[in-house]
């Protein structure tokens, strides 16, 4: 289970925010998260390039057993500081040895070429709890995704802290 509850006021009226704005009933976020872990200057950065549309993919070790989200299912993106700031929508996943990552879906997770990508994920899990497992025969999951609603909580990402929710 995300280790943000999907039920946690500011996620639930974000929920109804987004589906206001969509004009549609949202069903309640299966994940929660932040790109980046605790880091808030990734978190911010890839949140940034997911709205953009420059992030549409993301890695996930360990695999979470059992599996509580899947194709089709809404997840709410977290900026740096905690926040909501997107809703997005899981298109497909693939799960794979991390040595088997294919090379555009690297590309779609705006990190950089394959070598960035790959160093960057090594560095990142290799800072997590048993990272010192993670390696080329790690089984990874490989999901694309869409964002459907950037909130007015990215705005300020977006346009610099001088825009306001009239002016984004």
């Amino acid at each position: 289970m995300s280790a943000v509850s999907p039920s946690r006021p500011d996620i639930v009226a974000f929920m109804a925010l987004a589906s206001a704005a969509l004009s549609t009933t949202l069903p309640a976020p299966k994940d929660v998260f932040s790109f980046g872990g605790t880091n808030p200057t990734l978190a911010n950065k890839f949140l940034q390039l997911a709205i953009e549309g420059k992030k549409t993919a993301t890695t996930s070790w360990p695999i979470p057993d059992p599996l509580y989200w899947g194709p089709g299912d809404l997840s709410v993106i977290l900026d740096g500081e905690g926040k909501p700031g997107a809703v997005m929508r899981t298109t497909s996943f693939v799960k794979c040895k991390f040595r088997d990552v294919a090379e555009d879906f690297a590309l779609a997770e705006a990190e950089g070429d394959y070598e960035a990508y790959r160093t960057g994920h090594i560095w990142f899990y290799g800072k997590q709890d048993g990272g010192d497992k993670f390696g080329d025969e790690s089984m990874v999951l490989c999901e694309r995704f869409e964002v459907i609603f950037p909130g007015p909580v990215s705005l300020p990402t977006i346009c610099g802290t001088k825009c306001n929710n009239s002016d984004g």
